[in-house]
């Protein structure tokens, strides 16, 4: 798919150079780019929801003795 977009001379010419030093066109390593730039994002965007939930949760005071039970559990299984 084509996708025109506009940039900054000074970013153009930094991905033109990244991808002559590294044997690849400028369209992969844009596309590889923003793949990895979305990949973060929604990772940064799950991780956060999962720590707004844990404030919200209630931890037994005996999870230390639970954790404890379950490694044992798992050492006891290899």
């Amino acid at each position: 798919m084509r996708i025109t977009s506009n940039i900054p001379d000074d970013i153009a010419r930094d991905v033109k150079t990244y991808a002559e030093n590294k044997n690849q066109s400028v369209s992969s390593v844009i596309a590889e780019a923003i793949k990895y730039y979305i990949s973060e994002k929604t990772k940064r965007e799950l991780g956060m929801k999962v720590l707004a939930l844990a404030g919200k949760t209630r931890v037994s005071r005996d999870i230390h003795e639970e954790l404890d039970r379950g490694r044992k559990n798992a050492d006891d299984r290899t």
